[in-house]
């Protein structure tokens, strides 16, 4: 009879042991999401929206996220070789919007896109995070025709090259680029507002002559790596941002980088 009763103490102990490493090998394994280092939206891994967008999931999803910050193309890259298991933030690019532009779209361009996306195995979230005013900043003695964009040297984020058909020049620093466009080295920088408009308010002086113009406003979403556990991650993320703005919290969240475009200048000397 003792020797039964030790037994099962000792099963039992081995039971609970069992559990607790079980336990603390999950909680051991956060996910890992990397976003880039951008005004307003990811200045250090825990300054900026986004960031505090993260910081939201993960409490949401009772889960800890460990975030890194990075430039553009290394987050892409990081997605895309499944190094996180997340990305944020990415446009969309969309065919009702290609149309409107006057673009001939047929389904050799969805297709096209449809490759493009698998060339850097990702996959989109389901749920939108927000939306994205792209705006052309140009020169003011540069007149340029939004329909023959191709027809000028104009500028983007590197990692958006693939998405932008009629712009073939990358860049990974956004105030580069505007000094390029003020100096007449480039035509124009097609880029986010919401990222590049603090940067230009802040070289205002080294800047004088940049203009703005309105280029396309872009879903936003999520990438997660094209595997088994980046589909079911993103069924779980794109069930709590459907929550969340249903609730109005992901607005509230997100109303610094999710707004009209408004078409502000710079003051011009005279």
């Amino acid at each position: 009879m003792m020797k039964s009763n030790c037994l099962l103490k000792i099963i039992s102990s081995f039971s609970l042991l069992v559990l607790f490493s079980a336990n603390v090998s999950a909680k051991a394994e956060p996910l890992r999401v990397s976003i880039p280092q951008m005004p307003v939206h990811a200045e250090s891994h825990d300054k900026g929206v986004l960031v505090d967008f993260v910081k939201v999931l993960s409490k949401k999803l009772k889960r800890d996220i460990d975030i890194q910050v990075v430039p553009f193309s290394r987050s892409i890259y990081y997605v895309s070789t499944n190094k996180v298991d997340f990305h944020l933030p990415f446009i969309k690019p969309n065919i009702e919007s290609l149309t409107s532009q006057g673009a001939l779209v047929d389904k050799e361009v969805a297709t096209d896109l449809k490759l493009k996306q698998h060339s850097h195995d990702f996959i989109y979230s389901d749920e939108t995070i927000f939306h994205v005013n792209f705006v052309l900043y140009s020169h003011i003695d540069v007149p340029i025709d939004m329909n023959k964009i191709k027809d000028y040297k104009i500028e983007t984020d590197s990692a958006h090259l693939p998405f932008l058909e009629d712009v073939s020049l990358g860049s990974d620093c956004i105030t580069c680029s505007l000094k390029n466009v003020q100096h007449k080295m480039t035509d124009g920088y097609i880029f986010a507002d919401s990222s590049t408009d603090p940067l230009l308010r802040k070289n205002e002086s080294l800047l004088p002559s940049i203009k703005r113009e309105f280029y396309q406003k872009f879903a936003v979403k999520i990438l997660f790596p094209n595997t088994e556990k980046g589909r079911k991650l993103n069924k779980k993320i794109s069930t709590v941002i459907a929550d969340m703005r249903l609730s109005g919290e992901l607005t509230q969240l997100l109303s610094s980088v999710d707004f009209p475009y408004d078409d502000w200048q710079l003051p011009q000397p005279y």
